[in-house]
């Protein structure tokens, strides 16, 4: 068990180096998707929380701060998962005097963190059904009448519309399935904006919808929805305000605080459906949340949804240890309001996804022209304006080239009612054209469906109904990996996801006030989905089981799907163990000990014969009470995958190995494992235990040159000597790194374009030598790339002798994920406007002195010690020097105004 004054000693390291002290304005932090807000911090005391030495500290903390002159507003006080307060200090000045009082043991900034995205529809059928005819869920219904009675859940999210009929319509009267919950932010609430919560007397959501639709999926019970567990007790615990007002974030404390009082209230198991980014295990929430998991509470948590972005992006606090984080899946319905084509020769209804902006439906009751035409620039793709006016039409364009945003500008400048967007491929996806400059409604539709459309204006006009009716229609994807559900593995090379489960189009409630019903896409789908499995093994289970068995439970008999770009299994690093199946796991009689294995890293070379091999020991537990249970185990190799193409360039998209679902490919180019320990088959005692020593061979066929990640399952054929010969499979995946992971470079090679150095606002490098001058309108600029997490960076001011001359504003950061190649974070960049810091805490400020000088960016290569100067990689910027620093007027570093300077793109996805 972790200690609990460990739990934010190790997350007060995470973030005390971020942001120098005088900047005023929110900066994105380095862990996930979170803003930094100066001024605000966490102070932890020195004893274990829920102790009485503890609460003397809380009393004691407030007498010494007064005493010491200190002025501050205190946020939030802890004293369960963790000892201390969340503070607003007004003048930052004070930190340095607050960290020395006795009672403190340390301080850090405070962080929001922003909800996943999921993007509404207007579905009005139900398609949940669906989803559980494919993963045991309405088997369990119908078989074993489990619903999840007497199991509690909680669920931090936007709050929920309690009335809903489908979710009972009632608040904590006897009966009601909400006993437990609070609203913590109220409807004003947004981390920046409002920064201080004003909660409602409960924590009803209408204005918002992500929770009603997250506490659907795990307990509706109604005649549209059916959730995975409709019988269980409810706690909402509400961190979000209504969008609108602000960033839609929530800070730390506030989720900090829900934590705790779901922790109070003993929830079985809790769904936290936010998060996302390149994240870190020792992230705060990641750590609050293995603190509870520690605790004996099931923490389910989606992975995120930047799949498009490549490896490294499954976010915290899903990244905690023990913490179930949840892949998506696609449904194997696609519901939607139709859109009725008629044209001159053929009609059709089909299907579109849901609108660009929930605001503006893709409703059209009477007969709508539809047009093709090319833009301003000749091209289909609406990215340029359009020169004929199409007033009260429909402009179909092709996806691709710009923004959704831009097209639906264009169009609606050209005088459109609506848009359409065909997309490239025979399938849906969601699209985003919130903006002010936007009032008409956006849909994309399948790129068949486009191309009927095309054809039928060939031969004369087309027009579109778009009401009420529906239509379903098999998913092309059903089944499969959500595109948009994220990558593992972290960035300490532990695998990631842990499971997946529907996700993609999936039907529930939303609140009254906003459509009562509605389709949303996201890993924020897929988490609720897993946490009523939960509840249901929970109370099949009668909740003899730990939560370590029903993660194993849930994992083992998970069915890992094919890659349908490969010959083998989609790897671990994006489908975890696989489909989630809650029949399997009920009707499991057998569990294995770790579920998953992560081998590191392998120094490969062909020239040993035991090079690349990795051995492993796990744990088969037989279950049963009564009959022997005999083992054997098959070998399936997964896809490798690298975040680098074959000419060494970084892409997004990983590239694969096989490279083709028909490549015939060498057998050591692919991995290989077999049991080494005891020998075959494998036969252990009713209710005894047995260790199986697995070896599990690299594939050295490969160059590690290509920083390949490796993987593949083990699946324990699993046979017991009962009377009909019970016969069940488990599965184990495994991945690793081929060649030696804590060499990997972290800063992208120069030839692709970073780090360099220009003038702030410049792309042009600085010349060799250049003589520059720094004041308020020049000012130096460090522009650099991550191609993979770093638990620190630093950028340092170094003189001809590579002495530090300090650290740049920014210049200091620990646990950053990596960029990404979309154009929003695609590099970072750290300003000196004349200001550096002597300290890595960035709270001592100097001057720049006139002379010669480089850039030094230290990025800690993977698993290496901060301490070690050897295990950074370092990059020098050509010399250059500055002849003449010239302040603000009346300024001095200390002071020195960086607000101009809070644009710097530190990316922190």
């Amino acid at each position: 068990m972790v200690r609990a004054s460990l739990i934010l000693g190790i997350l007060a390291s995470t973030l005390a180096h971020a942001l120098p002290l005088q900047q005023n304005t929110p900066i994105k932090s380095d862990l996930g998707t979170a803003v930094i807000l100066p001024g605000s911090y966490f102070v932890e005391f020195h004893s274990e929380p829920a102790t009485l030495e503890s609460s003397r500290e809380h009393a004691s903390f407030v007498q010494q701060a007064q005493a010491a002159g200190i002025g501050m507003y205190t946020r939030n006080s802890f004293n369960r998962l963790f000892n201390g307060v969340a503070i607003d200090l007004p003048n930052p000045r004070h930190l340095e005097r607050l960290s020395a009082l006795p009672t403190v043991r340390r301080t850090w900034p405070l962080q929001m963190r922003t909800r996943s995205v999921a993007i509404p529809s207007t579905n009005v059928a139900p398609n949940l059904e669906f989803a559980h005819q494919h993963t045991g869920v309405e088997r369990a219904h119908r078989e074993l009448g489990l619903d999840g009675t007497g199991i509690k859940v909680g669920v931090i999210d936007t709050g929920v519309d309690y009335m809903h009929p489908a979710l009972g319509g009632c608040w904590k009267t006897p009966g009601c399935p909400f006993q437990y919950g609070s609203d913590f932010v109220g409807n004003g609430y947004d981390s920046v904006a409002t920064p201080h919560p004003e909660p409602g007397p409960d924590p009803r959501d209408t204005c918002d919808g992500h929770g009603t639709h997250v506490t659907g999926i795990i307990a509706a019970k109604g005649p549209k929805v059916r959730g995975v567990a409709p019988g269980v007790t409810l706690g909402a615990y509400r961190i979000f305000g209504c969008p609108g007002n602000g960033t839609g974030q929530a800070a730390d404390d506030v989720i900090l605080k829900a934590m705790e009082a779901a922790h109070a209230d003993r929830m079985d198991v809790i769904n936290m459906s936010f998060g996302g980014g390149s994240g870190w295990s020792e992230d705060p929430l990641s750590v609050a949340a293995s603190r509870m998991v520690d605790d004996g509470i099931v923490m389910v948590a989606s992975t995120g949804n930047d799949g498009a972005n490549g490896l490294y992006t499954s976010g915290s606090p899903g990244l905690g240890v023990g913490v179930i984080n949840v892949a998506s899946f696609e449904n194997w319905k696609i519901t939607s309001l139709s859109i009725d084509i008629v044209g001159p020769n053929r009609n059709k209804s089909i299907v579109h996804s849901s609108p660009g902006n929930s605001k503006f439906r893709f409703f059209f009751d009477s007969p709508a022209a539809v047009v093709a035409p090319t833009d301003s620039a000749g091209s289909v793709e609406g990215c340029a304006p359009f020169e004929s006016d199409y007033t009260g039409k429909i402009i179909m364009v092709q996806r691709g080239n710009c923004t959704f945003v831009e097209k639906a500008e264009n169009a609606q400048g050209a005088g459109a009612a609506g848009v359409l967007v065909y997309n490239s491929a025979d399938e849906l996806m969601s699209p985003t054209s919130v903006s002010p400059n936007v009032t008409i409604p956006l849909v994309i539709i399948k790129g068949d469906d486009g191309r009927f459309i095309l054809d039928e204006l060939k031969s004369g006009a087309v027009v579109l109904t778009a009401t009420n009716n529906t239509v379903s229609e098999p998913n092309p994807a059903g089944g499969q990996i959500s595109q948009f559900s994220s990558w593992g593995p972290d960035p300490e090379l532990r695998l990631s996801p842990a499971v997946g489960a529907p996700g993609g189009n999936i039907f529930s409630t939303f609140p009254l006030a906003l459509g009562s019903y509605t389709s949303l896409s996201g890993t924020s789908m897929a988490s609720p989905y897993v946490t009523g499995m939960v509840a249901l093994i929970l109370q099949a289970r009668a909740k003899r089981v730990n939560v370590d068995e029903v993660r194993q439970l849930i994992l083992g008999s998970a069915h890992p799907i094919a890659d349908r770009n490969s010959t083998g299994l989609l790897s671990p690093l994006r489908q975890g163990s696989g489909l989630a199946d809650i029949w399997d796991s009920i009707a499991s009689l057998a569990t294995v000990e770790p579920p998953q294995l992560s081998l590191n890293y392998t120094v490969a070379s062909a020239a040993k014969s035991e090079a690349g091999e990795s051995v492993r020991t796990l744990m088969l537990h037989n279950r049963s009470p009564t009959n022997f249970l005999t083992c054997t185990m098959t070998h399936l190799p997964a896809s490798s995958v690298s975040s680098f193409a074959a000419n060494g360039s970084f892409t997004a998209v990983p590239r694969l190995w096989p490279e083709a679902a028909d490549a015939q490919v060498a057998a050591n180019t692919l991995p290989g494992a077999f049991i080494a320990h005891p020998g075959l088959p494998v036969r252990i005692a009713p209710g005894a235990r047995q260790s199986v020593t697995v070896s599990i061979s690299a594939p050295v066929g490969l160059s590690a040159s290509d920083r390949w990640l490796y993987s593949g399952y083990l699946r324990f054929n699993l046979l017991w000597d009962d009377s009909v010969g019970t016969a069940q499979s488990l599965h184990v995946p495994y991945m690793g790194y081929l060649g030696n992971y804590t060499e990997l470079d972290v800063l992208s090679p120069p030839e692709e374009g970073f780090p360099f150095v220009s003038m702030k606002g410049s792309t042009d490098a600085l010349e060799d030598n250049g003589h520059i001058t720094i004041d308020s309108a020049h000012r130096v600029a460090a522009h650099y790339r991550l191609e993979h997490p770093t638990r620190v960076l630093k950028v340092q001011l170094v003189d001809d002798a590579n002495a530090t001359q300090g650290f740049f504003p920014y210049g200091y950061l620990e646990y950053m994920g990596r960029n990404y190649q979309s154009v929003r974070g695609r590099f970072s960049n750290s300003t000196l406007n004349g200001t550096l810091y002597e300290d890595t805490d960035l709270t001592q400020p100097r001057e720049v002195r006139p002379g010669a000088y480089r850039i030094r960016i230290d990025a800690l290569r993977p698993l290496r010690d901060p301490s070690d100067p050897d295990g950074y990689q370092v990059w020098h910027s050509s010399r250059f020097i500055i002849d003449a620093v010239s302040l603000a007027k009346n300024a001095s570093a200390s002071t020195q105004d960086d607000e101009e300077d809070s644009n710097d793109e530190v990316f922190r996805p």
